[in-house]
């Protein structure tokens, strides 16, 4: 039996300054948000902002694929576009549990 790949949620976030007032930050989730539906391992994405904070939280179906995203060239563009460094986060995902679908997933193989 080939063993289960965990999904990874990433937890990212970056001074919310750094994206400018309310209106401004709309304008980053319409021009930047398309682009996260086609992003491959991306199970989908929640973007966040408040406490004086921006970033997101990143459902991916394996490690491989947050650490293809978040490479060097993301961590320099975002710097770029936004002023501020981002903090990623990586947490293996071994269970999820849907509360519209009342399922429960878990990752880990019985052995």
């Amino acid at each position: 039996m080939a063993k289960a790949q965990i999904p990874v949620v990433a937890f990212v976030t970056f001074p919310m300054a750094a994206t400018g007032d309310t209106q401004a930050f709309r304008k980053i989730l319409e021009d930047a948000g398309p682009e996260y539906t086609r992003l491959p391992g991306l199970r989908r994405k929640y973007f966040l902002a408040g406490n004086g904070l921006a970033g997101g939280v990143y459902e991916w179906d394996c490690r491989a694929s947050a650490e293809a995203w978040f490479d060097t060239a993301w961590y320099e563009e975002m710097t770029t576009r936004y002023g501020a460094r981002p903090e990623v986060q990586l947490f293996d995902s071994p269970a999820i549990a849907n509360g519209v679908t009342h399922c429960l997933e878990i990752f880990i193989s019985k052995d």
